[in-house]
């Protein structure tokens, strides 16, 4: 999945061109200006289920010692955090913040992401795309990896990419260049465009072939 703040206009490009690194089309720089974020399901799930999965927070614990672990706490898990906290005897300190996915797409916690594409990763072609995810050391060596990383965060990037948690994550990926829309199945939108029939609307003139779900999980065009 990938998250986006485009809309209208910006829509149509993405239908036309695919999702794109920012470098290609003069965005915002982040730290991989030449590759596309995205999220993957590691694990069999409904899309419900996995948004009350990110939509919470990501808590990290450390012992007397300096010994750490961390653990993603589902949102309707939240509410039971002191518990979780105090049921361990390894925890000294801790703190918690949210998933990256929650700042990223749409969430039960934010409205200002209002879309996310569903993209279908079940191909011979996205297998090959996934050779592009500068993420994985496995793929792409520290040296290559170096040209398509902000300089500033290189260094750091390096180090956190061969040891992953919960907070550089497993889950994520960043794809050289971007993705062709032709592999976007699905619309996933915020509660602000669910209950704006004219977006809706919009959204399905522009991605025709695509069902729009929303923060329930639920489809809501098809």
């Amino acid at each position: 999945m990938h998250g986006t703040i485009k809309n209208g206009n910006e829509l149509q490009d993405i239908k036309k061109n695919g999702i794109l690194a920012s470098v290609l089309i003069n965005d915002r720089q982040s730290k991989y200006p030449s590759a596309v974020g995205v999220w993957n399901l590691k694990w069999d799930i409904s899309l419900k289920d996995y948004i009350n999965f990110y939509s919470g927070g990501t808590l990290e614990m450390l012992s007397i010692k300096g010994d750490r672990k961390t653990k993603v706490i589902p949102y309707n898990e939240m509410k039971n955090i002191i518990k979780e906290i105090s049921k361990d005897d390894f925890i000294f300190r801790w703190k918690m913040e949210q998933t990256k996915e929650a700042r990223f797409m749409p969430s039960l916690v934010q409205n200002k992401i209002q879309i996310a594409f569903i993209i279908n990763g079940n191909n011979e072609y996205i297998e090959n795309l996934k050779k592009g995810d500068i993420l994985n050391q496995n793929y792409l060596n520290d040296n290559i990896v170096k040209n398509f990383v902000n300089e500033n965060y290189y260094e750091q990037f390096i180090k956190e990419r061969q040891i992953k948690d919960d907070f550089f994550t497993y889950r994520e990926s960043a794809i050289l260049f971007g993705i062709p829309s032709c592999f976007i199945e699905g619309i996933l939108v915020g509660r602000e465009y669910e209950k704006n029939s004219n977006i809706l609307k919009e959204i399905k003139k522009i991605f025709p072939e695509c069902y729009i779900c929303n923060l329930d999980g639920l489809v809501i065009r098809v």
